[in-house]
């Protein structure tokens, strides 16, 4: 399964602020989840600093010290503070980005819970890679024009090799002012 574009894309949904509240009736639908971050209010523009915090990391049936290394690989990627420019264009788009990147891996994940209620998101989705890799990504906090606090919990399987993962990550998005005109050149 490809983790990395999934938990790629899915980051993208911390960006979005909530606007009216709502469950989505069937979150597997594209359309209905489209029409439903119709109504999710946008990013402002300007600079952002990402932080991540591993929360919970777990191999089952991993050596301690294969899970420490795997983890210790985990966290220092996720420890590092990237900031990035969030261009008018870019907040326009707003939560469409991440949709596109959703419908692009959508043989391997559909939402089957979709809810926006104030500033919190309650979302899942449920992937199938089609080769037995399988697993479930929640997405729980709060998002505002300017903030997020968002959990993203991933627990995923490959029953045929008798693998499987559990990763909580907390991430953190604030904007912390106005673009630079270098921010702006990028």
């Amino acid at each position: 399964m490809r983790i990395s574009s999934i938990f790629a894309a899915s980051s993208l949904l911390v960006l979005a602020a909530c606007g009216d509240s709502g469950t989505v009736d069937d979150p597997s639908d594209p359309d209905e989840v489209a029409a439903a971050a119709e109504t999710i209010a946008k990013p402002q523009p300007g600079q952002y600093r990402t932080i991540a915090e591993l929360v919970e990391f777990d191999i089952p049936g991993a050596s301690e010290e294969e899970v420490q290394m795997m983890r210790g690989f985990v966290e220092s990627s996720a420890a590092q503070e990237q900031t990035f420019c969030m261009t008018q264009e870019k907040a326009d788009e707003g939560f469409q980005e991440f949709l596109s990147a959703m419908q692009d891996n959508s043989e391997e994940c559909t939402f089957s819970e979709f809810k926006v209620d104030g500033e919190a998101l309650d979302a899942t989705m449920n992937c199938d890679d089609g080769a037995g890799s399988s697993g479930t990504i929640t997405f729980d906090g709060t998002i505002s024009e300017t903030k997020q606090n968002m959990t993203v919990t991933m627990d995923m399987s490959n029953p045929g090799e008798g693998q499987s993962m559990r990763m909580v990550m907390r991430n953190t998005t604030e904007r912390t002012g106005e673009c630079t005109a270098e921010d702006d050149a990028a």
